[in-house]
């Protein structure tokens, strides 16, 4: 018998090998089982992780079958199902084998009984009763309620933050039992809390103090030394100081040591924000043209963390110059300014060149933003139809509300905007007529469908004056434009005097718009609107624009670009805005 040479004899081995290791063994798996608990099946029973594997023969094959009705029982257990029935069938299909599993889950465990309990600190607060009736309404797992582990964890865990988030971060889960009882079916659940001390807050210790004064950050603090532990409070203050200028980080920590709870330190970790910051802006819409911003801003005048701001905004028809000076918020959220506006305008044959000085202070506070304010206001006004001009003075205070409940601020899906403002002067108060100004705004965002999105906008406002013409424009009221009535020119509404458009004492508009994502952060819309702006409500004339457009959340800013008919002019007008800033 001749010989084989030595590395002939090792390839042929090799393949060999590779062939028995081919030979794994084919069969296809099938699952017949409620659909609420088939993809939990599929994604975790040991027989589908092996299907394909050349490693799995005849033999291993059929342990693998034996052993999955007890990994079914053992995989429905924790989903409250205690007596499940499983039928399995292996068969030859030629040279694979079918396996199939048919699952009766049976009916879910029912929780029978629920007893709650807690000791600790908690029993000696005055609150005590309150809590503890608050924390068992809102236990997610009644009686009578199905029954499963992931509900039970979630549970326990809910009871726990209750006590956690308020004077008590110590508190522990000492007990817990979920006795189940397969024969009847039911689950009877308890659960003993122990809240440990009662903690206190302590000084601050606030670290990354370099430019800016250490008051900036004591007068934001949301709670005084003594006070009992609060997550909230916590979080308002860490809210508060990121949303100053001054900071870029903020990071808060308690420590939590039950047998040190008097008195605990709170660490304040910051990172300073520059104090100089100038930001410019290019932009252009169809209402005011091309835009051009530059804005400078220095956050620590003084060395008080006063904020400095100078800025100029160039457009085809208004021209903006700004500068003002902010105080930093006080203990209770104010913030105190003080700002001086000059403005021309040239808009609907108006010709507008006012001066402002105000002074003013606002506040927000979650979702809402409240500002009171006292204006005084010169504006020479210009009627080109005329050829006339008139200088208008008025002293005015006014108060603003604004609440934005928005899902995302740049790009809203679901929400609502609530705005409104009133507003005044007196004719022996430095003005040139009495007046009172009353405006509200309200926009409502809902998806529609998967991919749609509805929006309904309204504004309406009414000014009561001695005197109309010698009232600011500016707190009259114009219609018209991408904001408003779209299919007209910007602020072409109101009281018609020849070619000039003036400011009317009523305003009401309002807007239906559907979109609809088309791809990625495109959106097609459809859009219908109606309003103006007139001397009177008997003079009031609804104009109706209708239209399609196309939206486009952008990384540099918002894009919109409409296509609107304003039916009572019969024209079709163009109207297209991108805000870009860097």
């Amino acid at each position: 018998m001749p010989k084989i040479p030595f590395l002939p004899s090792l390839l042929l081995a090799c393949l060999a090998a590779a062939q028995a290791h081919a030979a794994g063994v084919d069969y296809l798996v099938e699952i017949d089982a409620p659909s609420a608990l088939e993809d939990l099946l599929r994604h975790n029973l040991g027989i589908l992780r092996w299907q394909g594997s050349d490693y799995i023969d005849r033999e291993q094959l059929e342990r693998l079958y034996e052993a999955t009705p007890r990994e079914i029982e053992a995989l429905l257990a924790p989903q409250g199902y205690f007596n499940p029935k499983v039928e399995s069938r292996m068969v030859p299909e030629g040279p694979r084998w079918r396996l199939r599993f048919t699952v009766l889950p049976g009916e879910p465990a029912l929780i029978h009984d629920v007893d709650l309990s807690i000791a600790g600190a908690i029993r000696q607060e005055a609150d005590f009763q309150s809590r503890w009736a608050e924390l068992i309404e809102v236990w997610p797992l009644p009686i009578g309620a199905d029954f499963t582990q992931s509900g039970w964890d979630a549970a326990k865990r809910r009871g726990l933050q209750a006590l956690i988030i308020d004077r008590f971060p110590a508190a522990k889960i000492k007990d817990s039992l979920a006795s189940i009882d397969p024969a009847r079916n039911s689950a009877e659940l308890s659960v003993l809390y122990d809240s440990g001390p009662r903690f206190t807050f302590g000084p601050l210790d606030v670290k990354g103090l370099d430019k800016y004064p250490r008051e900036l950050v004591d007068r934001l603090a949301t709670f005084e030394p003594g006070e009992g532990y609060s997550q909230q409070k916590l979080l308002d203050f860490q809210t508060a100081l990121q949303n100053t200028p001054y900071f870029s980080s903020v990071f808060l920590d308690v420590p939590v040591d039950p047998s040190v709870p008097d008195n605990v330190p709170v660490r304040v970790e910051l990172i300073e924000a520059p104090q100089h910051k100038t930001e410019v802006g290019l932009g252009y819409d169809t209402d005011k043209g091309p835009r051009a911003s530059w804005n400078y801003r220095f956050s620590n005048l003084r060395r008080k963390g006063w904020i400095g701001t100078v800025g100029l905004n160039l457009q085809r028809s208004t021209q903006t110059f700004n500068v003002g000076v902010e105080l930093p918020p006080d203990h209770k959220g104010y913030r105190y300014a003080t700002s001086y506006k000059a403005e021309h305008e040239d808009i609907s044959g108006l010709d507008k060149l006012s001066q402002t000085v105000g002074v003013q202070r606002s506040r927000l506070k979650g979702d809402i933003e409240v500002t009171q304010a006292l204006q005084y206001v010169r504006s020479r006004e210009k009627n080109e139809a005329e050829r006339s001009s008139t200088v208008n003075r008025a002293l005015i205070p006014s108060q603003s509300w604004t609440r934005r409940e928005l899902d995302n601020l740049n790009d809203p899906r679901r929400g609502l905007i609530l705005s409104w403002q009133l507003g005044g002067a007196a004719k022996a108060l430095l003005s040139d007529t009495d007046f009172v100004r009353a405006w509200g705004r309200a926009a409502w965002y809902r998806p529609a469908g998967e991919d749609g999105l509805l929006l309904l906008r309204g504004e309406a406002g009414q000014v009561v004056a001695s005197e109309t013409s010698a009232v600011p424009s500016d707190w009259l009221f114009r219609a018209g434009g991408a904001g408003s009535v779209r299919g007209y020119d910007y602020q072409s509404l109101g009281v018609k005097n020849g070619s000039t458009v003036e400011g009317g004492q009523v305003l009401a508009t309002g807007s239906v718009e559907y979109q609809h994502r088309v791809w990625g952060k495109w959106r097609a819309a459809v859009f219908a609107d109606a309003g103006g702006a007139a001397a009177d409500w008997t003079s009031f004339k609804a104009y109706k624009g209708y239209g399609v457009g196309a939206r486009w959340a952008s990384p540099v800013g918002p894009f919109a670009l409409d296509l609107a008919y304003g039916a009572d002019e019969r024209k079709i007008r163009l109207h297209f805005a991108l805000g870009t800033g860097f």
